[in-house]
């Protein structure tokens, strides 16, 4: 995809965001708005209420599921606008991209070639390419079958059972008994995605993530997952980032994979560091991820490069992450289930972007909306549970 060039009526780019339902999507935005860029919203619904919409970031916004199939609504926004870019905030978005018109595709950022898309479909095949391509990848045994499973449980416990199209904790399943890897199995396989089991790693877990051009790692991050949600196959709740010879080692292999990938865009990898000190590639996630936020204070300039690649079509000069920085990702960890009590949870605060202070309040404000919500619902389900009393006449 090229990029830079085309500006909106104030003279700053525009950029339609699809599928902002999921937190990061917002920050997203507000750090693109606050670079200049105009920033509007294709999405399922928007998270916050009008009433919690002060300062926020979206110029415009179109309420739509993505259904299969060409959007008119969509290319009529397309039309209106005239964005530079396109990007979707999820992989449902990017995989919806691919059922509109060629035109539309062009302007998405990343553009997928369609010889690449099978393998962003099924993560099994992308990783065995990885493998191919000198990257070293977790033991795995393909799951067809119920004697597959047992072939499986033979070459030891625990495993990791995956879908081929797993998202974060969804469609990965930590099997610890030979009943666990099947019932695993019978729940992913119908899905339609090809399913594995992979060696269990007991390793710490480490995020590499990047705006890259071309498969080259323009602004780079590299940490370790401190803090997981639900443990060991989670979400990244508290980031640190990585110092030799680990940082090196991430490096290479995602731009081993970008390269071959031909990857222009933000995507993130997953990797488990086995007992003989070598990462293992386990997953990639082909948009902005969910800990992002960590960047920031680690010195990468992963957003500022992304808009001055929209607007003028270079990302650089580029930059690193510091090394031993430790970062809280918000607002998930204060918010999100996990087993952290109160009073951790409230040391997020700290790793808040306060630069964007309107983006803070109304987080904090939009979870105790939710959670006066949730405790209405559920005063109101034990109430309706109760039997009722029985009516005493007065004699």
């Amino acid at each position: 995809m090229g990029v830079g060039g085309i500006r909106g009526h104030d003279g700053q780019p525009d950029v339609i965001l699809v599928d902002t339902t999921w937190d990061n999507a917002d920050f997203f935005a507000y750090q693109l708005a606050k670079r200049g860029l105009n920033v509007h919203a294709f999405t399922q619904h928007l998270r916050r209420p009008p009433y919690l919409r002060v300062a926020y970031p979206y110029r415009s916004h179109v309420i739509e599921p993505l259904a299969c199939g060409p959007s008119d609504s969509f290319q009529a926004m397309v039309e209106r606008i005239d964005p530079a870019c396109i990007i979707p905030c999820t992989e449902a978005a990017l995989y919806w991209f691919w059922d509109q018109q060629d035109h539309i595709q062009q302007r998405c950022l990343p553009n997928v070639a369609p010889a690449m898309r099978p393998l962003l479909l099924d993560r099994a095949l992308l990783l065995e390419n990885a493998a191919a391509w000198g990257v070293s990848t977790p033991d795995s045994t393909p799951l067809t079958s119920l004697d597959d499973c047992r072939a499986a449980i033979a070459t030891g416990l625990p495993l990791m059972v995956k879908a081929g199209r797993s998202i974060g904790s969804n469609g990965v399943a930590l099997c610890r008994t030979p009943d666990e890897v099947t019932r695993a199995f019978e729940e992913f396989f119908p899905t339609g995605a090809s399913v594995s089991a992979q060696r269990f790693y007991v390793g710490p877990t480490y995020l590499a993530g990047a705006l890259f051009v071309h498969g080259e790692a323009i602004h780079f991050y590299a940490g370790e997952k401190t803090v997981v949600w639900p443990p060991l196959t989670g979400f990244s709740y508290q980031m640190q980032s990585a110092g030799e010879p680990y940082f090196t080692s991430l490096l290479q292999s995602a731009q081993t994979v970008c390269k071959n990938l031909e990857w222009t865009g933000l995507a993130s990898f997953d990797f488990v560091l086995d007992e003989d000190g070598c990462f293992r590639f386990v997953d990639f996630n082909p948009r902005n991820w969910g800990s992002a936020d960590a960047t920031l204070r680690s010195g990468v300039d992963l957003y500022g490069g992304l808009v001055r690649l929209i607007r003028d079509g270079a990302a650089g000069p580029p930059t690193r992450s510091t090394p031993g920085i430790s970062h809280r990702v918000f607002p998930k960890y204060m918010f999100q289930p996990s087993g952290m009590n109160a009073w951790r949870r409230l040391m997020g605060l700290r790793d808040a972007p306060w630069d964007d202070p309107s983006f803070v309040v109304s987080e904090v404000a939009l979870e105790f909306l939710r959670s006066a919500s949730r405790a209405v619902n559920m005063r109101k389900s034990k109430k309706a549970a109760e039997p009722a009393q029985p009516q005493v006449r007065p004699s």
